[in-house]
């Protein structure tokens, strides 16, 4: 195991930077998200391409216990899947699944993540997230446009003291997008030659 989670001293905001399909990444992202135990959190887990099923497998194969909440927010579902016809719902497993079908939607992307810490502000349960994957959100809006959002949603976090993490994948843009984007967060975790890295402002 590695001891990422430790090395990255509660940071804030955290730029995942590895592989989309990687064990280790998956394993580092159930870490990420457990540094406290789960019946003290709220999870909340932003996703444009895995469905909240495949994440609650790869929650239930690496963590005990089940989050005090747990919400998801699944992005561009209507395209996935045509029987998501409701904007929430519940999962197989309980969880709330709220469906945001336009993926180039970033105002309503905003609101309702906005919404959902809204919802669990002073319940007095520890707040993490994972955004899953910037290497999607790129596909739908420029990177001047995700440089923004992310600028905004950063600062949300920081100011709710919500610890999240935000996934790219290296292998899929240029050095100049993962610089620009780079300079938003306050740490990088980055998986190369099969060892994690991590670097603090």
């Amino acid at each position: 195991m590695s001891g990422l989670p430790a090395d990255l001293n509660d940071e804030s905001n955290v730029l995942v930077l590895a592989p989309s399909m990687s064990p280790e990444t998956d394993e580092r992202c159930i870490d990420l998200l457990t540094q406290a135990p789960s019946e003290q959190e709220n999870v909340l887990w932003v996703t444009f391409t895995r469905s909240p099923d495949g994440c609650l497998q790869d929650w239930t194969s690496h963590a005990s216990g089940r989050p005090a909440n747990l919400r998801f927010l699944s992005v561009g579902e209507t395209v996935r899947s045509v029987t998501a016809s409701t904007p929430t719902r519940k999962s197989s497993n309980d969880a709330v699944v709220d469906t945001l079908s336009n993926p180039g939607d970033l105002t309503g992307l905003g609101i309702k993540i906005s919404e959902i810490l809204q919802q669990w502000h002073g319940n007095g349960y520890e707040t993490v997230a994972c955004f899953h994957s910037l290497t999607a959100l790129l596909q739908y809006s420029d990177v001047q446009t995700v440089y923004k959002f992310l600028h905004v949603l950063t600062g949300r976090f920081a100011t709710v003291g919500v610890n999240a993490h935000f996934h790219l994948d290296p292998n899929a843009h240029d050095s100049q997008t993962i610089n620009t984007l780079k300079t938003l967060f306050d740490a990088v975790a980055e998986f190369d030659d099969g060892e994690w890295s991590v670097r603090t402002r």
